[in-house]
């Protein structure tokens, strides 16, 4: 932590002192801080990212975090504050380690465990509760790639707050094409701009899946401002400049977690606040972010056609590099060892230690260091990692293959498909576009059919994808690989209206934008909106932390309000109080046992206001167990949690016997079989206890 100021320190918020002199003061205003997440808080570089976080997942054979070192440098930082959540450890080493912690480093660093936070609203909570954020900070993720020049920015932004303290951010937007290939495919965003000033004063996102072409516009934006630019052709990297205040507001509004959809929406939309945001575009640099597969693809193929130069494989970013630029965009380090009938094709990348072997190609791919690729191999527009061994025959094409896998001869590894360390995949196989294989257990299981009968590891199963998630991404790609015909938002023709119904927009009961009230009532069903409401209000009482009877009181209104059967309660709490504990999980804060515990011993006494019958507990049951069905460690969470709401009384034994032997919705399908696997041993137990009780 920071050393506390003294008292005629400038302290946050607030102003300099008497004894503080005045050069003092300036050089407080002109310092600048960085505050790296690290943690993106999402699923969608798993299983990789369940062994390996991913600001250190290697790109173009660096570790993410060394470009957004790199960009911090080139902007100027004077001290960087690096939040770890999930893998703290692994980053503190590994920073520990780098020259950016030595003497030679441009700028100060600092790591800071926030092992609780589960958003970004939660880490800035936590950066504004230990008083570390001082003056004007960089907030940006641990997995950008960025070449901008930032004296311009920097400068418009400082300018900005000494005419208008309320200006409190500056976003960095990169203009790009509607099917730019660092764009995300699956969500798109809508920047409303004055093209003066280039204020921003509207925001929204827009999901395919909804399919809007709409905007939605308070009248009483045209009263300040008499011309906007409507953009949907930026890249938003989610680099942004903010003041000292921006923390502090997510401590006063708990609603805030997502940087754009919560607190950019929350303060354009807010009347009481008075704060504005500003953007600043770039037009002819680089500057995105690693927030996907696709993504993930998308930079590394610039990055080996140099369009974010100076920022290139042979410029050699850790001290132990060798890389050297040959024509064609080939980049080899030294030592590596090639047989005089393999073929290097262009825009490829190949560490130090590696050996190919006779008769291989690799084009438009990156293969780490210490590989051992056999004779006749076959890689393209493929990601190899260190240490991986790829025998004889095999083909890569639009894969991940991450370290010490192995992938047997004859094997072929279709586009789209993630092998996590340490997997071996035997021979003569075919591993599908649509699978993700780890050697780390899940819910996911050995099979011979994908793995080879001499393979180790399993099939990877994650079904509780973010809500944040790209969704056409999920659905239509195959991780690497994109359905182009899959985009149906146009990025060009949106229509305007006017309302006053945006103005009263809440950040976190998302909504679709539409040109009337009469429409926007019915794009939602009465129960969808419930689903949403009841589950967004379990979720903001876990995060705020709110008094069980409270929380238990605001879904009882808001039940009565909707006129919702009490089903419809039962079900929103499941998914919110499950969400929970998957993500506990998931981030490797806890086990299973413990995680189901530490949310069901607070949480679950909800229920003893929704169950009041026995069959009321049988639906419980249910609902808990149809859950599971998408959860990782679904079978466990489900054993643990039918135990833990039996020993708070809450379920009773003959509820419990009636859903397992004589419910037949409890076998409806193979997936309600197969979690319930284990609950099966606990029955066991439980009917034994019985047993042994009655002898007594």
């Amino acid at each position: 932590m920071a050393p506390k100021r003294s008292e005629g320190g400038k302290g946050k918020g607030g102003k300099a002192g008497n004894n503080t002199p005045a050069h003092e003061d300036t050089e407080q205003e002109e310092r600048l801080q960085a505050i790296v997440l690290s943690d993106s808080y999402q699923t969608r570089f798993q299983p990789l990212t369940q062994e390996t976080p991913r600001c250190l997942l290697p790109l173009c054979n660096v570790p993410l975090i060394e470009y957004t070192f790199e960009f911090l440098a080139l902007a100027g930082v004077s001290e960087v504050i690096v939040v770890c959540c999930v893998h703290a450890d692994q980053i503190r080493d590994y920073i520990a380690k780098s020259r950016w912690s030595g003497d030679s480093s441009p700028f100060t660093i600092e790591t800071v465990l926030s092992p609780e936070s589960v958003s970004v609203g939660d880490a800035m909570r936590d950066l504004d509760a230990k008083g570390l954020i001082t003056s004007d900070f960089l907030l940006v993720s641990g997995d950008i790639v960025c070449n901008v020049p930032f004296d311009k920015v920097l400068a418009e932004h400082r300018q900005r707050r000494v005419k208008d303290k309320n200006a409190i951010m500056t976003m960095v937007l990169r203009e790009a094409s509607p099917l730019h290939r660092t764009r995300a495919r699956a969500e798109s965003a809508i920047f409303v701009l004055d093209e003066e000033t280039n204020q921003c004063v509207h925001y929204e996102e827009i999901k395919t899946r909804r399919h809007m072409k709409q905007v939605t516009l308070d009248p009483e934006i045209f009263k300040s401002h008499t011309d906007l630019a409507i953009r949907n052709d930026f890249i938003d990297c989610h680099i942004d400049i903010c003041s000292p205040d921006v923390p502090a507001l997510f401590t006063e509004n708990f609603d805030y977690n997502h940087i754009r959809k919560d607190f950019v929406r929350g303060i354009l939309t807010s009347d009481l606040l008075g704060k504005t945001i500003f953007a600043h575009v770039v037009t002819d640099h680089y500057a995105a972010r690693v927030r996907s597969l696709q993504t993930y693809d998308a930079v590394s193929k610039d990055v080996i056609s140099r369009w974010t130069y100076p920022i290139t494989p042979d410029s050699n970013m850790l001290a132990d590099q060798t890389f050297q630029y040959q024509r064609g965009h080939i980049y080899k380090e030294d030592d590596v060892v090639l047989a005089r009938s393999c073929k290097i094709k262009s825009c490829t990348v190949i560490g130090a230690g590696t050996v190919v072997a006779d008769g291989s190609v690799i084009s438009n791919s990156v293969v780490g260091r210490r590989c051992k690729i056999g004779k006749n191999v076959v890689i393209s527009s493929a990601y190899v990692w260190d240490d991986v061994t790829i025998e004889d025959n095999a083909t890569i094409e639009s894969a991940i293959v991450a370290n010490s896998a192995v992938i047997g001869e004859n094997t072929c590894i279709l586009p789209g498909a993630v092998v996590s360390y340490r997997v071996k995949v035997g021979k003569d196989m075919i591993v599908e576009g649509d699978k993700r294989l780890t050697a780390v257990g899940g819910t996911g299981e050995f099979d011979p059919t994908v793995l080879g009968e001499d393979g180790k590891g399993f099939v990877y199963e994650d079904a509780s994808e973010d809500e944040d998630d790209d969704y056409e991404e999920i659905v239509n790609s195959s991780g690497l690989v994109y359905n182009m015909a899959s985009l149906n938002v146009s990025d060009s023709s949106f229509s305007t209206t006017s309302t006053t119904e945006q103005a009263r927009h809440k950040p976190r009961r998302p909504r679709p934008s539409t040109a009337s009230n009469t429409t926007a009532a019915s794009e939602d069903s009465d129960d969808e909106t419930f689903a949403r409401e009841a589950e967004a209000s379990v979720k903001r009482a876990i995060s705020e932390n709110h008094d069980i009877d409270i929380a238990a009181l605001e879904l009882s209104t808001l039940r009565m309000a909707k006129n919702a059967p009490f089903h419809e309660l039962r079900a929103a709490t499941i998914t919110a109080l499950m969400e929970r504990i998957s993500h506990l999980i998931n981030s490797n804060t806890f086990k299973t046992k413990p995680a189901v515990e530490s949310v069901l011993n607070r949480w679950g006494r909800l229920f003893r206001r929704q169950v009041f019958e026995p069959a009321d507990q049988v639906d419980l049951l249910l609902l808990i167990q149809r859950d599971c069905c998408r959860r990782m460690q679904g079978a466990n969470i489900l054993m643990h949690a039918v135990n833990n709401l039996y020993e708070q009384d809450i379920l009773e034994e003959d509820s419990i016997l009636q859903w397992w032997n004589k419910e037949p919705q409890r076998t409806e399908n193979a997936e309600m079989v197969k979690v319930g696997e284990l609950v099966a041993r606990w029955m066991e137990w439980l009917t034994n206890a019985d047993e042994e009780s009655e002898s007594d």
